[in-house]
């Protein structure tokens, strides 16, 4: 979301990521039947019955139906799709900065926190007791209403219409799911039918139990096919083993070209500052034009630029040099954001950027941990009944050591490409070292002046 190296802010939908889950343990389920929708951008909630196996009802005040009524909700937006938005927006900023408090000044940091936020989602349909407490609040689903919340996984649906069905073709966003479980398992057929047609995740059966290698290849190979082929190999030899059980891939893709392009011939070796104040050279990219721009809380300069089609932006945040990027993000909220993207105004400018490529990567599951997420992760105390299969006792392991979360962007003239990463929660013995990021470090890699 944000990088020290190159400090960005914008809305979920512009991040790309990809998430592989496998799921361990021995889950219990229930039954129930329901005719699948032919286009669930188009269904009612009276159409998908999506209420989950458990309901949490938070003992503190939460929203309630009236509560924020006040806030603008943009034109022709779902209110509550508008609400679950604003609830991945409060995960985005509160993940972001527990992972700002964690790194290095010198490291970048790249996510995809609604991503994050779809694939724990999925977990969520099938979780009870204090596993769904956890999710609920670590996830900010608990800032929402109770009749928001009890159709959240319609509403996701929802929310995923409007982000991947563009009518603009200009740029590609596009998302993927995949569920992929041991074939010698009876899935929840509930938690199939609305993985399937809430989330696009189909379930394929493959034989975990025989032939992990076998398996493990043909997961790769549906990711490298999603990717165009830029993503191969992404869960490592013995991640996959005789235990695995599910294992839940999300995808997101996004290539879009710059509104206003960079031209090559204005490209030129200059200094970029790094956060200790070192230097080093950099191609920078320049361009004069009108942008929407502001200046905003101490000095810091907030400018959007747009990619073709205008339904898609990149949000760049400087603070000023006597200021460090971190006292900025300590203040990071979604209700400052929405003000500083408020108030910007159509200035003239003069913009240098630098040619970057973004590598990183980290354990997801350690930072959930930190930020409350436990239970899940315990065998012991894990509790997710409606998600899996018959025959089994409930579930008695959660999701495994190992968790780790790469991605990459690589931003250039004509635009911005930005490619899949990887969250993998594995099986015994893998310490996901084969994952591992690199990053370009500069901290001041933009620069704006305004021109009288």
């Amino acid at each position: 979301m944000f990088s020290s190296g190159i400090e960005t802010v914008a809305a979920a939908k512009r991040r790309v990521c990809l998430l592989s889950l496998l799921l361990f343990g021995l889950w219990g389920c229930v039954t129930c039947h329901w005719s699948p929708v032919e286009d669930i951008c188009t269904a009612k909630p009276r159409d998908i019955p999506v209420n989950p196996m458990c309901i949490y009802r938070s003992p503190e005040k939460k929203a309630t139906e009236d509560e924020g009524s006040e806030q603008k909700i943009p034109e022709a937006t779902n209110r509550r799709v508008w609400e679950l938005s604003k609830a991945n927006s409060r995960f985005a900023t509160a993940f972001y900065q527990h992972l700002a408090d964690f790194k290095n000044d010198s490291d970048n940091i790249f996510l995809s926190p609604l991503s994050i936020s779809t694939a724990f989602a999925m977990t969520k349909l099938g979780a009870c007791d204090n596993t769904l407490k956890e999710l609920m609040e670590v996830f900010k689903f608990d800032t929402i209403s109770e009749k928001t919340s009890d159709q959240i996984h319609f509403f996701f649906a929802k929310l995923n219409c409007r982000l991947y069905r563009k009518a603009n073709k200009s740029s590609e966003l596009v998302s993927a799911n995949r569920l992929f479980g041991e074939k010698s398992l009876t899935f929840n057929e509930t938690y199939q039918d609305i993985s399937e047609v809430v989330y696009g995740a189909k379930l394929k059966p493959l034989d975990f139990k025989e032939n992990a290698e076998q398996s493990r290849a043909t997961i790769n190979q549906w990711i490298s096919n999603k990717t165009e082929g830029r993503i191969t190999d992404v869960i490592p030899h013995g991640a996959i083993n005789e235990l695995t059980v599910l294992v839940l891939v999300n995808t997101i893709y996004f290539k879009g070209l710059w509104k206003s392009k960079f031209s090559p011939e204005n490209t030129r070796k200059e200094p970029f500052y790094k956060a200790d104040g070192q230097s080093c050279l950099a191609s920078m990219m320049y361009q004069e034009g009108k942008f929407h721009y502001r200046r905003v809380a101490e000095g810091t300069q907030v400018i959007e630029l747009p990619f073709k089609g205008d339904d898609i932006t990149m949000v760049l945040i400087l603070p000023k040099p006597e200021k460090s990027l971190a006292k900025v993000e300590q203040q990071l909220t979604p209700e400052v954001l929405q003000e500083w993207l408020d108030e910007l105004t159509e200035t003239l400018l003069v913009v240098h950027m630098p040619r970057f490529r973004i590598e990183d990567s980290f354990s997801v599951k350690e930072h959930l941990q930190d930020m409350g997420l436990v239970d899940l992760f315990n065998p012991e105390k894990s509790k997710l009944p409606g998600s899996c299969w018959k025959g089994f006792p409930p579930l008695s392991a959660g999701l495994t050591k190992g968790g780790r979360v790469g991605e990459r962007v690589k931003k250039s003239n004509e635009g911005l490409t930005r490619w899949p990463c990887v969250l993998c929660f594995c099986g015994p013995g893998f310490t996901g070292s084969n994952l591992r990021y690199c990053c370009r470090r500069p901290e001041r890699p933009v620069r704006l002046r305004c021109i009288p």
